[in-house]
């Protein structure tokens, strides 16, 4: 009687573990997603501050790198809101990374000092 019951148990017992380690699996990529999204968040807050602080008004050049910039970090808060990979956090780095050149580009028509990159820090 207890004999067709083994294979039973065998099959649950690997499915179980096959769930499991998918399950980790899972949890693995989340957790580095989490991290890479942290990261790319403190860069864009950054990037968000220097973008609203800057006044560039009277200089054309310096104007378009901050549309510019701003334009990129508008591009840079979608993709961190559907990133859900460390991959899509990493492309969303480097939109940000893009925005800084912009306003770093911006600071020197300007003649001020661009600021520091979290990075940097």
């Amino acid at each position: 009687m207890a004999l067709p019951l083994i294979p039973i148990a065998i099959g649950v017992g690997v499915a179980a573990f096959g769930a499991g380690r998918k399950l980790l699996k899972n949890m693995e990529t989340t957790r580095l997603a989490d991290e890479s999204k942290a990261k790319a968040r403190g860069a864009y807050l950054q990037l968000a501050f220097a973008v609203d602080t800057i006044r560039a008004e009277d200089d054309p050049i310096a104007s378009e790198h901050l549309g510019r910039a701003k334009d990129l970090l508008d591009s840079a808060r979608v993709m961190l809101d559907v990133a859900t990979t460390p991959e899509a956090a990493d492309a969303a780095g480097e939109v940000i990374s893009e925005g800084f050149e912009q306003v770093e580009m911006a600071c020197a028509a300007l003649g001020i000092e661009p600021p520091r990159r979290l990075s940097e820090l």
